[in-house]
């Protein structure tokens, strides 16, 4: 056991080593030597000060990195055998080294850390070292209390796989990856768009698509070739990582941004580069000071632009250290400071907008419900396990005070005050047209929460699981009184006539099956809330028939439309987020929404996905079920004129193709291939088995549910073909689904379905 080891080394670290150096002092306690074997590791790269190489081979090629990442710490590894026990991790040393990386990531000795199921195996290893391990998948992530994840960081990554991993490092969690980049240089052009990539984006490293460490030994530490040395950054953006240890006063840091002021254009870039290292010891003020040293960073801001980020005028990190520098600080601040330290930051009253001088700021109060009533366990990209989030019809200005009075017995429970419609960061992204994050939260630990944000936002309260208040009472003083349509509530005169004509410059639309939170110039000539919002509640309702469950028992989903979501033009989870622009028009356009949207049923079907039954490669597949379903049941369009991938001709090509090149479904079975395959069964049985077989899904005790990928394969074939009263193993088989013999076993007395629409293709084979 290592523990004590790493324990020890950080009680006898030197404090005048530099912050990169005692990370390495920590992770490479024990030194020793890692054979390779024949494991072939790629190259990171470092894009940032703050990052710094933890493993290299003998030419200098960086083979594991670390860096920090909002509040949270990451380390990256350039082969996918460094988390997978096996040849590599049976050396005392490799193992060692992961185990401290994990220690470091997870800032404790016996850390608890959650593993992805693709190296399930993994967890048997940490819980050797007496860790606390526990298996889960990416959306599982809020319903578990665990500081580090580990993860391979290849295509099995979906867009909301990152983002859920974005927001939990940026909280202060962990993060270790590994992925053997070359093997994916030709799926991935440009690289920047390898998962691997994605998320690394904000820790200052980027797996490279060529190159390949020297093979045979890497020296750990001090070992024997001494302590590896730090490269020459390849861009330079701000130290965004870990800073360096400095004065209590803070004296620096203010001292630092003086002479950027006066002699910022004088300065070489050397010199420039050494005060914005000096920016950052800010992060350490409280007080008078940190109060001066803000007004400094303000200074800054409005000297350098003012910073405003749009789609036309874009930031591009990396392009401006100093710039990029002043936006990490200010988001520091806006989330960390004291309520009302930060100031109004210039670029908020382009976005998320401005609020008018003569808004009156007001005292609101009224009921909310306090019931907490989730999700269905287990979807895909739900965020089943996620906080709800009530409306409260106010909106924080920036840089002013909110103060938030709920009943005394609430403190301490896991509920927050949150200022902000989305937090869906940017720091992967490579243009941003937004502040990368605007949203801020609070726990409510006392009977009145005071909180601020220097960007603004709609004011919203999470409500956290297991909550079991009917009625809750809420005073808010302090904000402005924001557009909020509640259907079955809002008197429809009043609306036209006053709410929607409130001064905040975002607003609400809320159901008991969806709100939706748009910038307010969408909705100030809405003059039918109510219509918008029953077309809504078919959608939901319909997307729940298809998976057989009562929303009524469930809670209200949510959208928000964003100027730059983190994925995507749309993605799932709660909420799902959508761009600004023409879907986010539709969204409150009645005649115009009825007409249905293929994003919107696409995301909402990606929240009624399930992992139990999911099938390789299928996470972008089987959501467009929902897409389907909604348009034909509910909006009454056929399929062949909903979405140009599934036009008849498209979808005859691309059998065709498929067959014709040898059925390869490791690498041929993609979106809209395999989607083929649910809706031939579908054509030829209806929708009945598919909403009989989730139904099954959704009633499976623990121990009953499928462990593996190749039992989920199994079950789904038995389960759909007793549904349809009809073996399917044959078609099955005819796209080269791995199946066992135990289907077969299982289905020898259901008649077989012969005459499927790909019997030509199995006869050829």
């Amino acid at each position: 056991m290592k523990a004590p080891l790493f324990i020890l080394t950080a009680l006898a670290l030197v404090t005048s080593l530099p912050a990169d150096e005692k990370v390495r002092e920590l992770i490479s306690a024990g030194g020793g030597q890692i054979e390779l074997g024949k494991s072939v590791p790629g190259k990171i790269d470092l894009t940032t000060n703050g990052a710094f190489p933890l493993l290299q081979d003998d030419k200098g090629g960086i083979v594991a990195a670390a860096s920090t990442s909002g509040k949270g710490r990451v380390v990256g590894f350039t082969h996918g055998s460094f988390l997978k026990p096996g040849t590599l991790l049976e050396q005392e040393s490799a193992r060692d080294f992961i185990l401290n990386s994990i220690r470091w990531t997870g800032r404790a000795s016996q850390p608890s850390v959650g593993v992805h199921p693709g190296i399930a195996d993994l967890a048997n290893l940490l819980k050797e070292a007496g860790f606390e391990a526990a298996v889960f998948p990416l959306e599982e992530m809020r319903d578990h209390d665990v500081t580090v994840y580990c993860v391979i960081g290849h295509e099995n990554l979906p867009d909301g796989d990152i983002v859920r991993l974005f927001e939990f490092v940026n909280d202060g969690g962990g993060l270790v990856t590994a992925t053997t980049p070359w093997a994916f240089k030709k799926k991935y052009d440009p690289f920047s768009e390898f998962p691997g990539n994605q998320l690394l984006a904000n820790a200052g490293m980027q797996f490279l698509a060529d190159g390949y460490a020297g093979r045979g030994t890497l020296v750990i530490g001090n070992a024997a070739s001494g302590t590896p040395e730090k490269p020459t950054m390849t861009t330079t953006p701000p130290p965004i990582g870990i800073p360096a240890s400095t004065p209590a006063s803070g004296g620096k840091a203010s001292a630092a941004a003086k002479t950027l002021l006066s002699e910022g254009e004088s300065m070489s870039s050397a010199e420039v580069s050494n005060a914005i290292a000096n920016l950052q010891s800010s992060k350490t003020l409280s007080g008078s000071g940190l109060e001066e040293f803000l007004s400094l960073l303000k200074s800054l801001n409005e000297s350098v632009g003012p910073i405003i980020p749009t789609k036309e005028n874009p930031v591009v990190p990396g392009q401006d250290a100093l710039v990029d520098a002043i936006i990490e600080l200010e988001t520091h601040f806006n989330e960390n400071a004291p309520a009302g330290v930060m100031y109004a930051i210039p670029a908020a009253a382009d976005y998320p907008g401005e609020v008018p001088e003569e808004a009156e700021r007001v005292s609101h109060s009224f009921i909310m419900d306090g019931v907490y009533r989730g999700w269905l366990e287990g979807r895909n990209a739900g965020g089943w396990a996620a906080k709800e989030m009530r409306p409260t019809g106010i909106y924080a200005p920036p840089g002013e005070v909110i103060s938030v009075t709920l009943p005394a017995r609430l403190a301490g429970e896991g509920f927050e005050i949150v200022i902000g419609s989305y937090n869906g960061h940017l720091r992967n992204r490579d243009q941003w047209h937004r502040y990368p994050d605007w949203q801020v939260k609070k726990p409510v630990t006392n009977r009145v929460t005071e909180i601020s944000s220097g960007l603004g936002g709609l004011v919203t309260i999470r409500v956290p699981r297991e909550a079991d208040y009917e009625e809750i009472e809420v005073t808010i003083e302090g904000g402005v009184r924001a557009p909020l349509y509640e259907h079955g509530k809002t008197d429809l005169s009043k609306w036209t006539s006053e709410i929607r004509k409130y001064p905040a410059p975002w607003a609400e639309l809320a159901s008991e099956r969806m709100i939706v939170a748009i910038p307010s110039d969408y909705i100030r000539k809405v003059t039918d809330p109510d219509k918008v919002m029953e077309i809504w509640n078919g959608f939901i309702d319909t997307a729940a028939e298809l998976v057989q469950v009562d929303r009524n028992n469930y809670r209200a989903e949510r959208i928000v439309f964003d100027r730059q979501t983190s994925a995507g033009s749309m993605h799932s989870s709660y909420p799902v987020a959508a761009h600004l622009g023409g879907s986010a028009e539709q969204a409150v356009d009645s005649r115009s929404l009825k007409e249905g949207n293929w994003g919107f049923f696409h995301e909402y079907g990606h929240n009624h996905q399930h992992n139990l039954w999911s099938l390789p490669g299928t996470g972008e597949t089987t959501c467009n079920l929902w897409s389907v379903y909604i348009y034909e049941e509910y909006v009454g369009k056929d399929r062949d004129d909903t979405h140009g991938a599934i036009r008849p001709l498209d979808r005859k090509q691309r059998v065709n193709s498929y067959f014709q090149s040898g059925a390869r479904f490791e690498s041929e079975w993609s979106v809209w291939t395999a989607l083929e395959t649910y809706l031939m069964i579908q054509e030829e049985f209806g929708w009945e088995p598919f909403q009989k077989v989730f139904d099954e899904y959704n009633q499976l005790e623990p121990d009953d549910r499928p462990k593996g990928q190749q039992e989920i394969n199994d079950q789904w074939v038995i389960r759909l073909s007793k549904a349809c009263g009809r073996n399917l193993h044959p078609f099955w088989a005819t796209w080269n689904l791995p199946m066992t013999s135990d289907v077969e076993r299982a289905l020898k007395d259901l008649p077989v379905w012969e005459d499927h629409p790909v019997v030509r293709w199995a006869q050829a084979q």
